[in-house]
């Protein structure tokens, strides 16, 4: 029997409640399938690689040696596994879940520590692109409904009829890009796509700037002590060296050579929409794929996507640099693509 054939087995029998347990030896034992309804008769099972189910008699001493070094009787949560040192305490764990999922708390190992590595993707994204997108609707002729068939009648088309996008590279603003369409035959989501590439590669690729280095700035640098990426101590002077902006050239503080090495500026550049998902994506999606460049979407089914991006090539001097145009779907989401 497949675990989902226990649903129907449950209905047919409404006195009996099955809970089925999986084990291996990482997890150990761990829920597969938890009954939310309590029954008269309660039937706990082990689910087997061989795909048999052999009954489990007594919870308690199935997970004593799991959760506890008390070697009396435990009692056990069918949902979440955790246990209790008698049964009033269950009932009022009880009460507290019952009209949520079932979960397992797992904590850490007393003493361990989470520790970031990857210093060189904490950059802040140097450029972010805010835009939105204006349509008008047009009507059009339809067919006539089908009664034999499902049938939607179309009685209008929404066509895009402007744009706007706002380029933010570090803490400046550019001049705000806007376009209305003012003759029949121009394609709005075309000119939009194109000129969107064109700003992100002409602020992408402007030259990298000499670092702005004062006297205030080299005080700090001979008083620094730690590097400001990692913030681990220096091992040598050797291994001190100045980090700065490439954008605006300021200095950013002392780090290890190896920090600085790896601390690159993000190949990629948020474009923010709001209600994408819901309107805006369907102005213009097609229109990504008709200049070069790989496309990856996050679907969140055929018509409504969580996030999409496009690879574009700079006009760099290494012409192998990649920038992911991202396409986020509203104010809240942020996509990150590492390339």
């Amino acid at each position: 029997m497949s675990l989902q054939a226990i649903d129907k087995f449950e209905r047919l029998n409404p006195e009996i409640s099955m809970k089925v347990f999986g084990f291996d030896n990482i997890s150990k034992v761990y829920p597969l399938r938890i009954s939310k309804v309590k029954r008269q008769k309660e039937i706990d099972l082990m689910f087997l690689k061989n795909k048999h189910y052999c009954l489990v008699k007594n919870m308690s001493r199935l997970m004593s040696m799991q959760t506890s070094k008390h070697h009396g009787e435990i009692v056990i949560c069918r949902r979440c596994l955790n246990h209790f040192p008698n049964e009033k305490a269950l009932k009022k764990h009880e009460e507290s879940y019952q009209n949520h999922d079932a979960i397992k708390i797992v904590l850490p190992e007393k003493g361990s520590i989470v520790e970031l590595k990857n210093h060189k993707h904490s950059m802040r994204v140097p450029i972010v692109v805010y835009a939105d997108c204006e349509s008008f609707t047009k009507p059009i002729d339809s067919c006539q409904p089908d009664s034999d068939r499902s049938f939607t009648k179309a009685y209008q088309k929404n066509e895009p009829s402007g744009f706007c996008f706002h380029v933010k590279c570090l803490d400046k603003y550019s001049e705000p890009i806007l376009f209305t369409k003012t003759r029949e035959e121009e394609n709005v989501a075309d000119i939009f796509v194109d000129m969107l590439e064109k700003e992100i590669d002409r602020v992408w690729s402007s030259e990298v700037k000499e670092m702005i280095f004062s006297e205030d700035d080299w005080a700090k640098f001979e008083k620094a002590r730690e590097c400001w990426i990692c913030q681990k101590p220096f091992e040598g002077s050797d291994d001190k060296v100045r980090d700065h902006c490439h954008f605006s050239g300021q200095f950013r503080g002392a780090a290890h050579n190896k920090c600085n090495l790896l601390f690159r500026k993000p190949k990629h550049a948020p474009v923010i929409f709001h209600n994408l998902s819901g309107y805006d994506s369907h102005l213009f999606i097609k229109n990504l794929g008709k200049t070069p460049g790989q496309i990856d979407c996050i679907p969140n089914n055929e018509e409504k996507y969580i996030s999409f991006s496009k690879m574009l090539t700079t006009k760099t001097i290494n012409s192998n640099t990649k920038l992911a145009l991202l396409i986020l779907l509203n104010l809240c989401q942020a996509v990150l693509t590492n390339l």
